[in-house]
């Protein structure tokens, strides 16, 4: 009722009286109400697969179970479960655009969407979703962690949402005698203390197979768990002989790894950099014209070769600009800049970066990538066996962060540690609607049309015609009232207001809105 007081009602004879509409924030104040009974679907409303491939989805849908669905149009090589709202099956093997019409129904009431599968060349025609291992498990990572993590999708509704990959990092092969006795100094003081029982010895069997460690006693069961629920499965690798943390590389087994990926059941692959950057300058030494894309097109090309789609997650860090060069070898989501788990503070840099100078790059099937969302309990990578430790980010800073990535269409991945998640941060990542924004289908970037005096305004287009409105206080100290001009943003007549995180109808406004902000605030806004 404050806030529904604070937003007054304009009318054509008093436009001017508009009140101050109160977006701040308490410390661990959880915005984000529980779903409501009524089914409501959410995700993504087109989805991107290649012809005849393997396919798996599950409906994003809130509401009380049980729910029925129905698909009308669902193409005869798919099928679904009316109970879990799975899709699984192969893709058409003609490319083109099969639309459909997902139902949704339980006692409390029926919902409808439209759902579109384009068959083509491109995936990832929205940003991809889903939680990665590294921030909050780093060596300690296993299959029951993998397991656990879906389980968490499922009842705390990260996947009635939309979130869909659930994706190891480093540290689930194996790491040979002469590379574990090797290992420079700052890598004993980050492992100090793990033991590496059953994670030294023989790293390919004698087919050249890669052999995960005794983590992961069978990849093939714990993708089979996962895809039972719906949901996809992501995989790690570096193009060098080595991975950032000393376990066995792909460089040399490219097509092998591809094989074995999809074999097991992966549906993305991360791969990073580590290793690889001293084979790349090597090979510069012998040869001034090796580019930077020739030590990820061998990859590339055997991904795109698998009986299912796996994702390809270029992780260099923005070195020469993968931007211009990712598309033309069908990598679909690539880094800008370095990890932020060890510089978390510096996610609003980072996201104004691709707002701005990098907005055009990111489109349908390609996305600029500035890292996670690490967000709650990380481990420290100076040594890994410590405990898990909060983020030093304020709640108002977390949901800054959180609004960022879903406004500038960036991979809505987060990565903390799952077994120390709380009711805060469920609620702050299962917000629907700031999730189906991220998820918009005509994938426009958040454009920064205001940053100065530590105010921030961002407006994004929705594929509706409606727009979203983020307005951010960036000083630490002060609140602030923030003034956004309608008119600016192309309307001409009052608008309706609602207010995201909080999942608000307001009311109608003309001409302006003032919004309060907490220090290191944020609103955010639909309006139509």
């Amino acid at each position: 009722m404050r806030k529904l007081l604070c937003l007054l009602v304009l009318t054509c004879s008093n436009i001017h009286a508009q009140k101050v509409f109160d977006a701040r924030i308490g410390e661990k104040e959880i915005l984000t109400p529980l779903p409501s009974q009524e089914p409501k679907i959410n995700g993504p409303k087109l989805y991107g697969a290649r012809p005849g491939k393997e396919f798996v989805f599950r409906i994003p849908c809130q509401g009380e179970r049980p729910i029925k669905f129905e698909i009308v149009g669902l193409t005869h090589q798919l099928n679904l479960d009316t109970d879990k709202g799975i899709i699984t099956g192969t893709v058409p093997k003609e490319k083109g655009e099969y639309p459909m019409k997902v139902i949704a129904s339980n006692k409390y009431g029926k919902v409808s969407r439209e759902f579109k599968l384009v068959v083509g060349e491109q995936i990832a025609l929205t940003p991809p979703t889903g939680w990665n291992s590294w921030g909050g498990h780093m060596l300690m990572i296993t299959d029951d962690i993998m397991r656990k993590t879906a389980d968490i999708f499922v009842e705390k509704g990260f996947a009635d949402v939309g979130f869909q990959y659930i994706s190891i990092d480093d540290c689930w092969m194996k790491t040979s005698k002469e590379s574990f006795a090797t290992k420079k100094d700052y890598k004993k003081k980050q492992h100090e203390g793990f033991s590496f029982d059953g994670l030294v010895g023989e790293v390919r069997n004698t087919e050249g197979n890669v052999i995960p460690n005794n983590n992961f006693p069978d990849m093939k069961a714990m993708t089979d768990y996962i895809h039972n629920y719906g949901l996809k499965v992501g995989i790690y690798s570096s193009p060098g002989p080595y991975t950032c943390q000393n376990f066995e590389g792909s460089l040399g087994y490219e097509k092998l790894d591809a094989d074995q990926y999809a074999n097991w059941g992966f549906d993305l692959l991360k791969y990073d950099l580590c290793s690889g950057n001293s084979y790349l300058k090597g090979n510069r030494g012998l040869s001034e014209s090796y580019p930077q894309s020739a030590l990820w097109q061998p990859m590339a090309i055997y991904l795109s070769l698998q009986k299912r789609d796996i994702l390809f997650n270029l992780c260099q860090y923005g070195f020469e600009n993968p931007w211009e060069w990712a598309p033309d070898l069908g990598i679909a989501t690539w880094r800008t800049g370095g990890d932020l788990n060890h510089n978390v503070e510096n996610y609003f840099k980072e996201a104004l970066r691709i707002s701005t100078e990098l907005r055009a790059y990111s489109k349908p099937g390609q996305w600029n990538d500035p890292d996670f969302m690490y967000i709650h309990k990380l481990r420290d990578h100076r040594k890994m066996v410590n405990p898990s430790q909060e983020i030093k980010l304020s709640t108002n800073q977390r949901y800054q962060y959180v609004t960022l990535w879903s406004i500038i269409s960036a991979p809505f991945f987060f990565s903390c540690d799952i077994n120390e998640i709380d009711e805060f941060t469920i609620r702050l990542l299962t917000n629907p609607d700031v999730m189906n924004i991220n998820q918009d289908e005509l994938g426009h970037v958040a454009e920064t049309i205001k940053n100065e005096d530590d105010e921030v305004i961002m407006i994004k287009r929705l594929a509706d015609s409606s727009k979203v409105l983020a307005v951010f206080n960036n000083s630490t100290v002060d609140e602030r009232v923030i003034d956004v001009d309608l008119k600016t943003m192309g309307f001409q007549n009052s608008v309706e207001v609602f207010d995201v995180w909080r999942q608000e109808n307001l009311s109608m406004v003309a001409e302006k809105i003032s919004i309060r902000l907490s220090p290191n605030g944020v609103g955010l806004f639909i309006l139509k």
